[in-house]
C-alpha cells in the first residue's frame, strides 16, 4: 500500500515538472499587471467619458469616483502582479543557484575521490615546505606539491614532523 502511494507521489511530481509552475508564475504575474492597467484604463475612460458627466456636462465631482476607484484598484492589481513577477524571478534565481551548487559539490566530490595523493605510501611520508606529514594528513591531502620520501630523508632536509598528524619521528643519523 505504501509503495502504491509513493508511486502516485512520484507521478504527481513528474506532472508538476511538465507543467512548470515556475514559468507559469511569471506569466501569471504579467497577466495580472496587464489586468491592473486595463482597470486603470477603464477608470480613466469612465472619468473622461459619459461617466464623468452630469446632464452631458463634465463635472469633477462625477469624475473623481471613476478616477479613484479605477486608479486605486488598478494600482493595487499592478502592484500584486509586479510582486508575483519579482517572487517568481527570486524563485528561479534560487533554483539556478541550487543547481549550480549541486553541480559544484558533485565536481568537488569527484575530485576528492580521485585525489593525487595516495592513501598508503608504504612507510614514506609527504614532505611539505617546512614539515613532513602522513599520507592521510588533511594539511597535505589536496596539495600537489607534497613530495613522498622516507622519514629519514625528510629529517635530513631539516623538516619537522607535523603537529596535526604525528608522522613517525626519526632521529638524524650521525
Amino acid at each position: 500500500m505504501a509503495r502504491r502511494f509513493q508511486g502516485a507521489t512520484e507521478a504527481g511530481r513528474r506532472m508538476l515538472g511538465r507543467l512548470a509552475p515556475a514559468r507559469f508564475g511569471g506569466r501569471l504575474g504579467l497577466g495580472i499587471v496587464a489586468l491592473g492597467l486595463l482597470v486603470i484604463g477603464i477608470g480613466w475612460d469612465g472619468a473622461a467619458g459619459s461617466g464623468g458627466e452630469i446632464n452631458h456636462i463634465p463635472v469633477v465631482q462625477a469624475q473623481l469616483p471613476w478616477l479613484l476607484s479605477g486608479g486605486f484598484l488598478g494600482l493595487g492589481i499592478v502592484v500584486l502582479g509586479a510582486a508575483l513577477v519579482i517572487a517568481n524571478a527570486q524563485r528561479e534565481g534560487q533554483h539556478r543557484l541550487k543547481t549550480s551548487l549541486d553541480a559544484l559539490t558533485e565536481a568537488i566530490e569527484r575530485l576528492g575521490a580521485t585525489s593525487a595523493v595516495p592513501d598508503d605510501l608504504g612507510g614514506l611520508v609527504l614532505a611539505g615546505s617546512d614539515s613532513y606529514h602522513t599520507s592521510t594528513c588533511n594539511l597535505v591531502r589536496d596539495r600537489h606539491d607534497a613530495r613522498p620520501m622516507p622519514p629519514e630523508q625528510a629529517v635530513a632536509e631539516g623538516l619537522t614532523p607535523c603537529r596535526v598528524c604525528h608522522p613517525p619521528v626519526v632521529t638524524p643519523a650521525g
